[in-house]
């Protein structure tokens, strides 16, 4: 089913429940919000606002998002989402009361068929919304109202996005994968970088990240993924071994920030440049470390593309959100 995105209140159609949230991330109590929403109908819609709120009210906090939007999307279609409502928030929208803005977006708007939210969800002027006031508006009006909160259905444990930022910046990205139900991933484009991993044996491909939060420098055994439909590629989902950071055995101090991947056991050549793809981060190998020369930085490549290729296994390669209708690749 496809995704349809919209952004304004246009009612919903006939048997659409909602999930009110951020959605950063979309991790597995997120998914227990929608699984929770199945219940009450046969479709499912995200409803969420754009930008996000602390974005316009206090950028100074805002913290960096998990994901970028196109991956938002990604993840809502593989969960066989219906609709994602981005609702445009601004200043105007955050002094609304919590009445009228749930008259205007729900009961004149969307109209859905039932709100599922999370126990601590709030929302209006002063985030003096709750959930128990969301029912006693909406229900009257045929809206029906449940509360869940945001339990990981395999584990039975709260999830939230603030737990998933500080395990990726701990390097923990195997955490991060079973607090998030799949494998955190960076989307961007492939581009041209200096060639030096050519020159040494490991040709890579070089990401210029969409957003999202990129995991701390270090090297990582690693899913990549090619998202790009008009790529004679689109659709694999190949063992790679990456490296966040800076170069330190051939750059200065202060050299910008590179995300190189090295797919395994595969000549890609030239074909990648320009496509959209997406890293999968499975596991931390080691830090990055400067050596005396080439010969000492390919020895030490050769080892962690061999850890990457025990670390990256079929179950891992399963973990990973790939493509529509794509088979994952041998």
């Amino acid at each position: 089913m496809a995704l349809h995105v919209q952004r304004d209140p246009t009612a919903l159609p006939p048997g659409v429940a909602v999930c009110m949230g951020a959605f950063d991330g979309l991790h597995r109590g997120h998914r227990s919000l929608i699984e929770r929403a199945r219940t009450h109908a046969d479709r499912v819609a995200l409803v969420t606002f754009d930008p996000h709120p602390t974005a316009v009210l206090a950028p100074e906090r805002m913290p960096p998002l998990l994901h970028a939007p196109v991956q938002r999307e990604r993840v809502a279609t593989a969960l066989d989402v219906s609709h994602l409502v981005l609702l445009p928030f601004d200043l105007e929208m955050s002094q609304m009361p919590p009445e009228p803005f749930l008259q205007q977006f729900f009961t004149d708007g969307l109209r859905p068929a039932a709100v599922v939210v999370g126990a601590d969800f709030r929302f209006g002027a002063r985030r003096a919304g709750t959930a128990a006031g969301m029912a006693a508006q909406l229900q009257p009006e045929g809206i029906d109202v449940d509360v869940v909160d945001l339990l990981s259905a395999e584990t039975g444990k709260k999830v939230s996005s603030s737990d998933i930022r500080r395990a990726l910046s701990n390097g923990n990205v195997a955490m991060a994968g079973q607090m998030l139900g799949r494998w955190h991933a960076v989307a961007g484009t492939v581009v041209h970088g200096a060639k030096r991993g050519r020159e040494l044996g490991f040709p890579t491909a070089n990401l210029a990240p969409a957003g999202g939060t990129v995991p701390p420098v270090g090297i990582y055994a690693t899913v990549f993924s090619v998202w790009d439909p008009s790529s004679p590629d689109y659709g694999a989902v190949w063992p790679s071994v990456t490296s966040v950071g800076h170069n330190p055995t051939f750059t200065e101090a202060g050299a910008p920030l590179s995300v190189e991947t090295f797919v395994l056991d595969r000549a890609l050549g030239d074909r990648l440049y320009g496509a959209r793809v997406e890293v999968s981060f499975v596991q931390r190998i080691r830090d990055e470390m400067k050596f005396d020369g080439a010969e000492a930085l390919v020895e030490q490549m050769q080892r962690d593309a061999a850890t990457a290729a025990a670390l990256v296994d079929d179950e891992a390669l399963a973990y990973t959100l790939a493509p529509p209708s794509a088979e994952l690749a041998s």
